[in-house]
Formats: C-alpha cells, sequence, structure tokens
C-alpha cells in the first residue's frame, strides 16, 4: 500500500512540476543594459488580450521605453526592434502555451528568447500563469538578467 501511495504521489508531482522551457540565443557584443528603448512590431496574428500591453510593461521594469508600431512598419529611429509571436492554447480554458521573442539591433538579430510549455503544459497547473508572468519570464530571458 506504502508503495501504491508513493507511486502515485510520485505522478501527481510529475504532473504539477514545472513543464517550461525558456530557450535564449544572445550574439556575441549584446548589451541589454545600454538599451534604452525598443521598437516592437505588431503581430495581428497574436490575439491574446493585453499582449502588447504585457510586452511594454515588462520592459519598463528595466527602465526601458516599449513602444509599439504597426505590423508593415519600419521605425527609423529605433535603434532596438522586437518581433514576436504567441499561441494559445485550450484547456478548460486558453492559456499562453508559447512566445518567442527577436531583438534586432542595426538589422541584425541580437537576442532571441522562446518560452515553450512542454507538451502544451500537460497536466501542469503552472501552464495556466497569468500572460504577464510569462512574458516578465520571457523578458527577464531575452535581456539576459533576473529581474
Amino acid at each position: 500500500m506504502k508503495k501504491i501511495i508513493l507511486f502515485s504521489m510520485g505522478l501527481i508531482t510529475l504532473g504539477l512540476t514545472a513543464c517550461t522551457s525558456i530557450q535564449v540565443k544572445n550574439q556575441n557584443g549584446f548589451e541589454p543594459k545600454n538599451m534604452k528603448q525598443v521598437c516592437i512590431i505588431d503581430n495581428p496574428k497574436v490575439t491574446i488580450n493585453g499582449f502588447n500591453d504585457s510586452i511594454v510593461r515588462s520592459f519598463a521594469r528595466y527602465n526601458i521605453k516599449a513602444s509599439v508600431y504597426p505590423s508593415n512598419s519600419k521605425p527609423m529611429f529605433c535603434e532596438t526592434t522586437m518581433t514576436y509571436t504567441a499561441l494559445r492554447s485550450w484547456d478548460l480554458a486558453t492559456y499562453m502555451s508559447y512566445a518567442k521573442f527577436t531583438l534586432n539591433k542595426d538589422g541584425k538579430i541580437a537576442s532571441e528568447a522562446e518560452f515553450r510549455l512542454r507538451g502544451k503544459g500537460g497536466m501542469a497547473l503552472n501552464k495556466w500563469r497569468s500572460v504577464d508572468t510569462k512574458i516578465d519570464e520571457l523578458i527577464d530571458e531575452l535581456l539576459n538578467t533576473k529581474h
């Protein structure tokens, strides 16, 4: 009986542990501490409510001014731009299961960060964490810092 209980507890623990993966690729010479502003290129295919506002708020935690520009624009006075994609999944409610942020500096990729819930989160309860929390983690990694 003890073995069954321990086995069951192990499965529950495994199912509830974080199934989150964040992959980061920072290019040599990328200095996020020197960033003062970023121009975010809107992705109209991302339909997560408040997504752009969450990104702007998250950059503000680092005193980086973020502004959102239409998807077809090329802001001339932006040294650093960011493009993104994100996906929602459904399991009793919608939640963000994937996002990728790419920072471009002077027309070249400076940093990329990708958030993915393995297996779309499976039974992990953390898959329903707020979009703000997930974006904060992704921006922290994108800027190569821990806030």
